[in-house]
């Protein structure tokens, strides 16, 4: 009996620890040899790029090689461009001056009032320009960079109202404002208001909603100044961290799932004219095992 459990036991031990085993895919990408030069295919804008299949596989991702779309940036990398701040401005009712400030900082030591109110805020309202009246004025493009000191720092950007009881205080409206690292292939949105209504932090000495605090929406940030008996008012609205230098991974579109039948080609038509690297990655997965296969192809569009 002992001989045979132990042979049962070593049986199974042998085929638990054992992998699903997964081949490598049988996958071929092919073009027009009539389009070739050289190492690179050669098609006009308008033209359908036409990728033939050979093979078995169970998936199939596509890399265009357009900004966004580059095997080559497939995870999460650093690069710093230029930091561009830009919004547009009106400020209405009222005859107050200097009631807003736009500040900028890299370090806010914690998540507290007095922690981000008091960090080591920089004054940056004259890189651009400011409303003093109902007419809309663009800030202009404001570059930043020299606020941070490399690809992985984090920046915050404040905008400080200020508003004195005993007289009508001003009512300002901010739109438009995004924050870019402006790289040379491509700007990497950092924050924009239709993206980040519901990040926005806020502080102040006066709550009502109605006149005295910052509210962001999808299309402005506004405040509404008091009449002439309203209480004084430091109102603050401060962006989430923009971490400045980090540039989300490229994407690849979904060619082939497991669960779908072999494919014969696969055809798509590059928007704009450049020179694009394309790459096919094919992989057959199990829960312990990946192997993969990539095709790449240059590709050239002209106008």
């Amino acid at each position: 009996m002992k001989k045979t459990l132990l042979i049962l036991l070593s049986f199974c031990a042998a085929a638990c620890s054992k992998k699903l085993q997964v081949d490598a895919p049988d996958f071929n990408v092919s073009l027009d040899p009539s389009r070739q030069v050289a190492d690179t295919f050669v098609y006009r804008l308008g033209d359908s790029t036409r990728f033939l299949f050979r093979g078995t596989v169970g998936n199939i991702a596509f890399y265009s090689g357009e900004a966004g779309k580059r095997y080559d940036s497939r995870v999460i990398t650093y690069k710093l461009g230029k930091i561009m701040l830009s919004f547009s401005s009106k400020s209405e009712f009222g005859a107050q001056t200097n009631t807003l400030q736009v500040l900028a900082t890299n370090k806010i030591p914690g998540t507290d009032s007095a922690s981000m109110v008091n960090a080591a805020w920089k004054d940056i309202s004259s890189r651009g320009k400011l409303a003093t009246s109902s007419t809309v004025v663009a800030f202009g493009g404001a570059d930043l960079t020299d606020l941070v000191s490399n690809a992985n720092d984090s920046l915050f950007i404040a905008l400080k109202y200020t508003g004195v009881t005993g007289t009508t205080q001003r009512t300002w409206t901010i739109t438009d404002f995004t924050v870019n690292n402006v790289l040379a292939d491509r700007s990497v949105v950092l924050t924009s208001l239709s993206n980040d209504v519901a990040y926005w932090t806020r502080f102040g000495n006066v709550w009502n909603p109605a006149n005295g605090r910052w509210t962001p929406s999808a299309s402005d940030l506004k405040i509404t100044g008091g009449n002439e008996t309203a209480a004084s008012n430091t109102s603050w609205i401060i962006t989430k961290p923009l971490y400045v230098g980090r540039i989300a991974p490229d994407v690849s579109a979904g060619v082939k799932s497991i669960n779908e039948p072999d494919k014969q080609e696969y055809v798509y038509a590059y928007p704009t004219p450049g020179v694009y690297r394309a790459t096919f990655v094919a992989y057959n997965h199990t829960l312990d095992e990946e192997k993969t296969t990539i095709r790449e192809f240059t590709i050239k569009v002209i106008p």
